[in-house]
């Protein structure tokens, strides 16, 4: 009897609550939304309080966006805010969980306070979304954010059990890429998904068949194929791939790496490249067996796409010619045409650097120079890289960094790059045995993702949050950054004979 007032009160909550949202869905607008989504956050609170920390690191790379905050953010931005604001307050309320490592933390603090300095010496920080005169409000935003994301990372320690499995998952998300294309393929009924699932991957895909281009790219497999391939990295290391007992790990490696080439994307081949080559060394197999192994594997796989690369899928032939293979011209010019595009605009910027050297240029733009800008390209009155130029779309991670904070930010970024290395480093060395292939492919994948952001393709908006949650998970499941081991001398022996005495 004493469960009947219990049962009578969540009906009497839970019937006029369903009747509300029923309603409520079924007349669609902002304010909707705006309850919907509050009543689902109200929700699921119980379980972002005990697994934030989990979910922060699950959903780290996953390409989803949540369309009904302003901005549109991505979901790590909103998991970042949360995981690090429910650790903060549990921290105030006596559990003392944040791992304190003062090299990572210092050139970070020093790079946000650049970051915010610029901001407000460039005129603040304008965001369309909010009524502001002035745009690139978001462009400060993420950075700040990633800041945020690498002490939430910290803020609890991964248990050694879990730490490899959820150390997969973190790279495995990435793989939620490839939904835009699909959705793309499912057809108009599903298209409600791209409010979740961006669709600028599918956008190539689609402008492939409306001009009949036969360049059909499918953008989200250079994400979900290098997410794949990450994720076995990290587990089971470049070892456990080419084991012969398990075959099947080599078989998904390689159609994930054959999936990504679909994307016609070259950076992303030449970032799994830069991977593979350090974990192959840091591995230590250059030293056994399977470097002969792998050596004819890279064979079978290149003989193929020598002697057929003019025959393939004109996405697949863009992705390989930066390769000394034969591509159709058309191809080639395509791909020329997009380095000449971004070597113009470098060479136009290089005048500008001296007047920002000291205090960056930011991220403010002025709306209506921007339409305006758009109107003569459109007319071909001006350069094709000139709104990009506005836009602090450099195409160029260094120039990404030395323009929009100056000198401050070149330090402070380079900084934080080099602890990042030095901690992950590390962690490779003395860490716990059970995390060796996870370690060494954090740091790995660290060095690729350096190389490619200086000399293949960058910016520090979008980019930082991949090196502080590299760092940041490193620093979560070693329980910091480690030291060589101290040996402790043999105290009985001491008190007995004395220390020992030099010769």
């Amino acid at each position: 009897m004493s469960g009947i007032p219990k049962l009578l009160i969540i009906y009497a909550i839970a019937i006029p609550l369903a009747v509300i949202l029923g309603f409520l869905v079924s007349t669609p607008g902002m304010a909707t939304v705006v309850v919907v989504a509050m009543l689902l956050f109200l929700f699921s609170l119980p379980v972002l309080l005990k697994w934030h920390h989990t979910l922060l690191i699950v959903l780290w790379n996953a390409t989803l966006t949540i369309f009904f905050l302003p901005a549109q953010p991505q979901i790590w931005v909103l998991m970042a805010a949360l995981s690090f604001g429910i650790s903060w307050l549990n921290n105030i309320l006596g559990q003392k969980n944040f791992i304190k490592v003062p090299e990572l933390a210092r050139p970070l603090v020093l790079l946000g306070v650049v970051i915010v300095g610029t901001a407000l010496v460039r005129g603040g920080i304008g965001m369309q979304v909010f009524g502001g005169g002035s745009w690139g409000g978001k462009s400060y935003f993420l950075p700040i954010m990633a800041i945020v994301g690498y002490f939430a990372f910290t803020a609890a320690r991964v248990p050694a059990a879990k730490a490899t499995g959820l150390g997969q998952w973190f790279f495995l998300s990435g793989s939620t890429a490839a939904v835009s294309n699909l959705v793309y393929v499912l057809g108009p009924g599903f298209y409600v998904l791209y409010l979740l699932f961006p669709a600028v991957f599918a956008i190539s895909q689609a402008s492939a068949d409306l001009t009949g281009s036969g360049m059909d790219r499918i953008g989200g497999l250079a994400f979900t194929g290098s997410a794949i391939v990450n994720a076995l990295l990290a587990r089971y290391g470049f070892r456990g791939l080419l084991g012969w007992r398990k075959p099947w790990r080599m078989l998904i490696f390689l159609a994930a790496f054959g999936s990504i080439a679909f994307a016609g994307f070259r950076s992303t081949y030449v970032l799994v490249g830069l991977t593979l080559i350090p974990q192959f060394f840091l591995e230590g197999l250059h030293r056994t067996a399977l470097l002969p192994i792998a050596a004819g594997l890279c064979l079978v796989i290149a003989v193929p796409l020598i002697a057929f690369s003019d025959r393939m899928p004109m996405s697949i032939q863009r992705a390989m010619c930066f390769l000394p293979v034969k591509v159709d011209p058309s191809v080639q010019a395509d791909a020329q045409a997009s380095v000449d595009w971004r070597v113009t605009m470098w060479k136009t910027l290089t005048p500008e650097i001296p007047q920002y050297l000291l205090i960056g240029k930011g991220y403010r733009i002025d709306p209506t120079l921007l339409l305006a800008t758009d109107i003569d390209l459109q007319l071909g009155f001006t350069d094709p890289f000139e709104t990009s130029r506005i836009a602090g779309d450099y195409h160029s991670g260094p120039l990404s960094v030395l323009i929009s904070f100056g000198l401050p930010g070149v330090v402070a970024f380079l900084w934080f790059l080099v602890a990042g290395t030095k901690a992950l480093y590390q962690n490779y060395t003395y860490g716990n045995p059970i995390l060796r292939n996870l370690n060494i492919f954090l740091l790995a994948f660290f060095i690729a993702r350096t190389i490619q952001f200086f000399f293949v393709y960058g910016d520090v908006r979008y980019d930082l949050y991949l090196f502080t949650g590299l760092v940041g998970l490193s620093v979560a499941i070693n329980g910091g950054v480690l030291k060589k081991p101290v040996r402790i001398r043999n105290v009985a022996a001491t008190a007995q004979f004395g220390a020992p005495q030099p010769a």
